[in-house]
């Protein structure tokens, strides 16, 4: 994964929180029925307590059980799959009274309201720390996890991550808006739909209907922590405050696990995976747009820095994204290369074996190759779906059975010619 990879992906926090998911829902009768005894409980506390005088209006009923059900799921989904870690929300009404089209019912005004109520010594259904500032050290969000009362109900009713489930309703078409500088986590845009963010979504929206039905299970293996394989939820991520930057798909519950732990735990079809890979992607989608036959050798391979490709492959990158000239080795590549190797020496060996897409060098067209490459992905996994074979996209690369190898790459050498106008590469990916 590019350094331009993890800069689209929504990171976790590094502490053993994690965000509050206001998407989880219940999937099962019984986790329904958990939803509405903690619904009946909190509501006849209310009463008992005198904290509302009168029924709530039916949409505000309407959104007051979404967040509860939310609230339940969420943490007990959480305690499944880390019975330690905590969940970190936001008791900012500034932070909760935004309309956004990215945002859940859950997340509204009353949330903190509900989340105290259920963590009052007698409801117990959650624990609560109230967060702090990082006076003195790093600050630290609210966090909660299930309370004594809810792990009963837990138990009783053998809640598993089947159980459970998140909405598919969920906005799936993300744009991010440019970075002003490296300290920029470039926030959400807000944007009005056309047809072509429609297209977008259904697309997306075709494949997270398709893999939720079909047959993936993972096996953490040597009791490892649970991952919820149930979890296979797509959403698309465009760049730039433009949707022909990026568009890379992000989530599903293999994207996170290391490379060796998909190829050992993952099942497709009840048969092991193995992982294809488009080869050289980007310098043959520049070919493809310049119009100039891809080069049959290996587009990394210098010559003098043969033993060198992994860097001369990042550096490359690095060249594709810069909106400007760059004059020294980007972070962590220097010691990629000869310890006395200038960083122009590198520039112009890459510029000599590129002539014709040199020019693109420091032209941050990397964003736009980027957007081609998720174009592409996304009608490999179209087409799959068509074929009814089963595929996990992984960036550039695609998890299948082992037996759909030679199906799966006619389809993405398909795809990809058809898309650059240049023949693709496509090899399985070592574990």
């Amino acid at each position: 994964m590019t350094q331009h990879d993890e800069d689209e992906l929504p990171q976790e926090q590094p502490t053993e929180d994690r965000p509050l998911n206001p998407f989880r829902a219940p999937k099962t009768a019984k986790s329904q029925c958990i939803v509405a005894d903690v619904l009946m409980q909190l509501q006849n506390y209310e009463r008992h307590k005198g904290l509302r005088q009168r029924q709530r209006k039916p949409a505000d009923q309407q959104t007051f059980e979404a967040t509860v059900a939310a609230l339940v799921c969420d943490l007990l989904h959480r305690f499944i799959t880390k019975p330690t870690g905590w969940v970190s929300v936001s008791l900012s009404n500034q932070d909760l009274g935004r309309a956004s089209r990215y945002r859940a019912a859950a997340m509204n005004k009353t949330l903190p309201t509900i989340i105290k109520r259920l963590a009052e010594p007698e409801m117990a259904f959650i624990e609560m720390e109230i967060g702090y500032q990082g006076y003195f050290g790093p600050a630290r969000r609210t966090v909660i996890k299930a309370g004594p009362r809810l792990l009963t109900r837990l138990h009783d009713h053998g809640i598993g991550l089947d159980d459970l489930t998140q909405s598919m309703g969920q906005e799936v078409i993300i744009l991010k808006q440019a970075k002003g500088d490296y300290w920029d986590e470039g926030g959400l845009v807000e944007y009005d739909d056309t047809d072509q963010t429609r297209q977008y979504r259904d697309e997306v929206q075709a494949i997270n209907a398709w893999l939720a039905q079909t047959d993936i299970q993972f096996d953490p293996m040597d009791g490892g922590p649970a991952v919820d394989d149930t979890d296979r939820l797509l959403r698309r991520y465009f760049s730039q405050g433009s949707f022909q930057s990026g568009g890379r798909l992000f989530g599903g519950f293999w994207q996170p696990l290391p490379k060796w732990q998909r190829h050992k735990g993952l099942l497709i079809d009840g048969e092991e995976v193995t992982t294809l890979d488009f080869g050289q992607m980007t310098p043959r989608i520049l070919y493809g747009m310049t119009g100039v036959p891809a080069p049959a050798t290996d587009a990394y391979l210098l010559p003098g820095l043969e033993a060198h490709r992994n860097g001369v492959k990042k550096v490359m990158n690095a060249l594709l994204f810069a909106d400007k000239p760059l004059t020294r080795f980007p972070a962590n590549t220097k010691k990629l290369f000869p310890s006395r190797m200038p960083f122009a020496q590198v520039v112009e060996a890459l510029r000599q074996a590129h002539a014709p897409i040199s020019h693109l060098f420091g032209s941050g067209i990397g964003h736009q190759v980027q957007f081609v490459e998720s174009e592409i992905l996304v009608d490999v996994l179209l087409a799959l779906k068509v074929e009814g074979i089963i595929g996990l996209p992984v960036h550039d690369a695609v998890i299948v059975a082992r037996s759909s190898i030679p199906q799966v790459t006619r389809i993405m050498l398909e795809v990809f010619k058809t898309h650059t106008g240049v023949e693709g590469m496509v090899s399985e990916e070592g574990g």
